[in-house]
Order: C-alpha cells, then structure tokens, then sequence
C-alpha cells in the first residue's frame, strides 16, 4: 500500500497543490484498504485521525481524493472515510499524527548562528521551547525580510517535537491561515475551525501576521483562537516584520494581546555575524571561500541573510562554470554587479542632513548650541553615527560639529549605552545607518 499512497499524494497534490496536501490530507488522512485487498474492487478505503481531519477533508477535498484514485486505479472508484467522525466498522487504529501544518525540520537551533544581533531573540526562543505555555506567551518575534524570524519559529517547533512529543505543533504562514479561515467560513465550519486550536494544537506558530491586517473577519476569529489557546495554556509564538505597535491594519485588540506577551528583535547583522552565517552555509554548500573574499562579501551584503544565499548560489555557479580558484579577483570580475567596488563613506554633511530629516529638526539645529530634547537626542546620534559610518577620529568629528572631542566622546558612549539597555533604540540606529549608507539617488 506504500506504493498505492506516494502515488496518491503525488496525484492529488497536482490537483490541491502542496499546501493543502501539507496543511490536511498528510497530517490528517492514512490510506486503510485498497483493491484488490477489499471484497469491492472499486472501494479505497483511508481512515481520518480526528472529527476534525475527517469533517474538513469530506467537505473539501473527497471529490478531488475520488478523482485522483480513479486515476490511480484506472477505473471510477468510490472513496470511503472511516475514523472518528465517520460511521465505520471498527478497524485497527492507523498510527496518530501530530498537528497540521507541520514545521521544516532543517530549520534548528544547532544551525542558527547567534551575534548580538539576535542573541536576546534566540534566548527567548529556546525559553519557550523549553517550556511552551510557560514562559514568554505569546512570544512576538519582528524583524526585517530574511533575518532569521522563520528560522527561530521552525526552531521552536521542532525543540518542542524533541522535548515534549506529547505536544502537537502547529505552523501557519500568515497567507496559509487566512485561505484555511475562508474556507471554514464559507462552510460554517469556524465552530470547528476554533475548536480545533483549543483541543488539538498545543503550539500554534503563525509567521508573517503583517498580511493579516485589514482582513476583519479573519483577524476576528484569530483573536478568538488566541484567547482560547492562552487560556488553556497552550503557547503561541508569533513573527512579523514589524512590531505590534506599528501594524496600524491589524485590530487595537490583536495588537495589545501581542504586546502582552515578550516581544524580541531580530536586527540585520553585523559584519561579524554574517561572516560566521556565511562560513556555516559555505561548508553546507562545499564551496572554499578564502577569509578576505567572506569579509568583503559580509561587508557588501548586509541587508538579509537571504540575500546572502542567493550571493553565494551564484558564485558557486560561477566557480563551478569557469572551474577558477574563489579570490577577490574572480568576485569582482565575475559578480560586479552584485557585489559592487565599495562606495567612499559617507561625509558628515550627509550623515548630520539625514539625521535632521529623520527627526524633522534643522541641520542648523544640530549644528547649533541649543539643547533641548528633540534636538540634543538627534545631535548625540549623528555624532554616533559619523563616528561608526566614516571612521573618523573624535578630534575630526568634534571640527564637523563645532564641538570638543570630549563632548563627541561623551555623546556617542551615551547612545552605544542606550542601544545596548533598549532594542527600540538600537532598532532605530540600524535603520539610521542604512539610511545614511545608502547610496545618494
């Protein structure tokens, strides 16, 4: 019957496409009996693993299932559900499954590479792993596109699967959950789509709940499903590109049942960091790739690790093609256009401009020698900033601001303080010095 299942996964899966297959019929249907093993030749018999698989495959999925047996067999059979939820003679109980959708199983915490980047990140999420519905719940995970966010959730769900194997985890995109509530909605099935959360999943992971907002009805019954897993101690971990207080589409009450829990940043890396991500995947992909040409790569790349992947499977492409050693030749001969000879940095001038345009001040105001506030604040960032983006001594940025080398000494201490004690400042830098490195339009 081995042979009779991969066929009819491959077969239905053409017809359903491999969410559908991933997200139900997997996870939530093992095939029983099928001719010639039956009395009926033109009987497939599957056995569902809950009311709930057996209730939403039956509405949704048994014309398609029909269809790719028929195609199977080669003639026109009739599809029987047994299980719970069916009126069935009993039969032997086929093995339980765990919770559906499933999580990637190469995404670990042994293969995530941890820098202060992200380190109060991967502590939390290993807290929770530890001892889901504990601690941290929900956790709120945010952070630009490719920083390692789905990587932490996947990481998360599987240290459950390995400490806890009693509990079933439960992983959704934000685009997966959103098409399955539809469907439960459309067929009055949100009762069953609730109550399968409550009773069945015991870690919900939901990525992306950015592309949730403005969906009301389906932002509705996520609440519902939160407040209900909550209460029965069942952990959620959530991850978006933003955190909650700035997802202005999602509902005010979806927004303060996340800032409930712990909220962690995930922020791009440093040089460091992705030196060592890019090393660890190098190896992963046999490539030798000498130090200075990683460092130069680290340097150039630093907006996802994503886009690092896609960096380093073009350049093996390229070695392998023209058969030349990896040397900072061969890089910038062969992927100039991705990895570019590096920019003169940035002048003071238009480190101190962006930084006035940011917090809507003057550049007179900078420059100037009042201090308030709102001007004192954005005046002690640009020196950071000048002092982590050019290299320049404090002596030569104190001549740029009309200041002593102490005061710049002074100023930029306090803001390396304050980014170390408060990831919403060190968020706010980061996203200061890829404004005040990008190239001028």
């Amino acid at each position: 019957m081995d042979g009779f299942w991969s066929q009819f996964c491959t077969v239905l899966e053409s017809k359903i496409g491999d969410r559908d297959m991933d997200a139900w019929v997997r996870p939530g249907l093992s095939l029983e009996q099928v001719a010639p093993s039956l009395a009926d030749p033109h009987l497939v018999r599957f056995r569902t693993t809950s009311r709930w698989h057996h209730d939403w495959i039956r509405d949704n999925f048994l014309a398609e299932i029909t269809w790719a047996c028929s195609e199977i067999c080669g003639r026109t059979v009739t599809v029987e559900l047994v299980g719970e939820g069916a009126a069935a003679p009993a039969l032997p109980a086929a093995p339980a499954r765990k919770a559906i959708p499933t999580v990637d199983r190469s995404l670990v915490f042994e293969n995530f590479v941890v820098g202060k980047c992200n380190e109060f990140a991967h502590a939390a999420a290993i807290a929770v792993a530890e001892s889901p519905g504990r601690v941290y719940n929900p956790l709120f995970i945010y952070g630009g596109t490719g920083l390692g966010k789905t990587h932490l959730s996947h990481a998360i769900g599987n240290r459950v699967e390995q400490l806890h194997p009693h509990l079933n985890v439960c992983y959704y995109g934000s685009q997966q959950f959103f098409e399955q509530m539809v469907r439960a909605i459309q067929n009055k099935a949100n009762l069953q789509f609730l109550e399968h959360f409550r009773a069945d999943v015991d870690v919900l992971i939901l990525d992306d709940i950015q592309f949730l907002g403005g969906r009301e009805r389906t932002e509705e019954e996520l609440f519902h499903i939160l407040e209900a897993m909550q209460a029965n101690g069942k952990q959620v971990v959530i991850t978006s590109d933003e955190p909650p207080r700035n997802l202005g589409r999602l509902a005010p009450r979806l927004r303060t049942r996340f800032e409930q829990g712990l909220l962690v940043d995930v922020q791009p890396p440093d040089v460091e960091t992705m030196m060592a991500i890019l090393a660890q995947k190098a190896e992963l992909m046999r490539l030798d790739i000498p130090s200075d040409v990683q460092y130069t790569i680290a340097q150039r790349v630093r907006s996802s690790v994503r886009e690092l992947e896609g960096v380093l499977k073009r350049l093996s492409a390229l070695h392998a093609f023209y058969r030349a050693p990896i040397t900072l030749a061969f890089l910038h001969e062969r992927m100039s256009d991705v990895i570019p000879p590096a920019a003169p940095p940035p002048t003071p001038d238009r480190i101190i401009a962006r930084v006035a345009e940011h917090y809507h001040v003057r550049v007179s105001d900078i420059l100037g020698n009042r201090r308030p506030a709102n001007i004192a604040w954005p005046r002690q960032i640009a020196m950071f900033l000048t002092r982590r983006v050019t290299g320049l001594s404090f002596p030569e940025i104190g001549r740029a601001f009309g200041r002593d080398n102490s005061t710049v000494q002074y100023a930029c201490n306090k803001v390396e303080e304050g980014a170390e004690r408060d990831p919403n400042i060190r968020a706010e830098i980061e996203q200061l010095e890829r404004l005040c490195r990008a190239p001028v339009a």
